[in-house]
């Protein structure tokens, strides 16, 4: 096996040279740049497995395990899949959606259209206890779910993050392997790195500043710094002002935010939210990102919406160095919708 590929194993999805029993970072990749992880180095030791199973199996009456050929395996599954449903509808056949399908891009080609074939609401993933918040959020500000916009390391010069720990991560919903690297190059030009957790995570470690914000208490925060910005008129939408509705609605909603009463909530002191709205606002370009910890809480959908409408009233929602929509080799926002997959 030799080639140019990706790696699979986690949403970084690297790029990856392979020469026989060797597997190493693709220095042409434009995303990871050269860099891989052990996970990846170690892909030969996986497929040289000498447990590895190399054929389907089908368990026998008698509890054991019996090597079938492909066909055997795909026309039984087909029949058997068929039968269940004519027997108890379609929602009995149920599909789950792990790493190894999410993070290829040949199955998140197949997945839609197979899931259509199959006609089943029956779908889960580890969507639910992820990104599920930040899917709802795009679904309500964009129009679709998968239209997440993701930060541009490379070029920003004021990284907020809330809940994240890319460092091992390798940046989940961002795309950025090596991005010890980049970090490293957000302080050569001048950046600087916000870490917005409660614990020192090892993100926090390296960060310029590190708030220990109380547990779920980030929506406190997000709207008091939206509080700062409309009452110092640091607003500006940029080049969505044209197509950006509800900004008065937003006003209104983080009047009663004060710096002072979510410093009570988040322990985080009134004088450095003030501060940190000013820097973001102030800053040539920002971003703020929010991944599994700013999901998994009790507000999680409401600060999934939040980081959206911090970055777009700063100006920083789809601009170089923001928050930018990608422009994928396969266009999966219009597959879904060509194939009535909501994801």
């Amino acid at each position: 096996m030799s080639g140019l590929h990706t790696c699979m194993l986690c949403e970084a999805v690297c790029g990856v040279t392979v020469e026989g029993d060797s597997v190493r970072g693709d220095p042409d990749d434009p995303f990871s740049q050269g860099h891989i992880c052990p996970k990846a180095a170690a892909i030969p030791d996986v497929q040289n497995d000498p447990d590895r199973l190399r054929a389907p199996q089908r368990r026998m009456a008698s509890g054991k395990w019996q090597s079938i050929s492909w066909d055997e395996a795909l026309d039984e599954a087909g029949w058997k899949l068929a039968e269940i449903q004519r027997k108890y509808g379609r929602n009995a056949v149920g599909l789950y959606l792990g790493n190894p399908s999410v993070h290829s891009y040949s199955a998140m080609l197949a997945v839609p259209l197979f899931s259509r074939a199959l006609g089943s609401r029956s779908r889960f993933s580890a969507t639910s206890v992820d990104q599920l918040p930040q899917m709802l959020a795009a679904l309500q500000m964009f129009g679709h779910q998968l239209l997440m916009p993701v930060p541009d390391v490379d070029r920003t010069h004021f990284f907020l993050m809330l809940g994240a720990n890319p460092l091992a991560s390798n940046g989940s919903l961002m795309t950025a392997g090596g991005i010890s690297r980049r970090l490293d190059g957000l302080r050569d030009r001048g950046g600087k790195l916000v870490v917005v957790d409660p614990r020192r995570t090892e993100t926090a470690l390296t960060a310029d500043q590190h708030f220990a914000i109380r547990p779920g208490t980030d929506a406190f925060l997000l709207l008091a710094i939206l509080h700062v910005l409309f009452e110092e008129n640091r607003v500006r939408l940029g080049r969505i002002e044209s197509f950006t509705d509800g900004l008065l609605p937003l006003r209104e909603a983080v009047r009663d935010f004060t710096p002072e009463r979510a410093a009570e909530h988040t322990g985080i002191s009134a004088e450095d939210i003030r501060f940190l709205a000013r820097e973001f606002s102030d800053a040539p370009a920002a971003v703020a990102y929010g991944r599994v910890g700013a999901c998994t809480q009790e507000f999680g959908g409401l600060v999934a919406w939040l980081i959206v409408a911090l970055n777009a009233v700063t100006g920083n929602l789809d601009r170089e160095g923001g928050f930018m929509f990608t422009t994928p080799a396969a266009d999966l926002v219009r597959l879904a919708e060509r194939t009535g997959d909501r994801g």
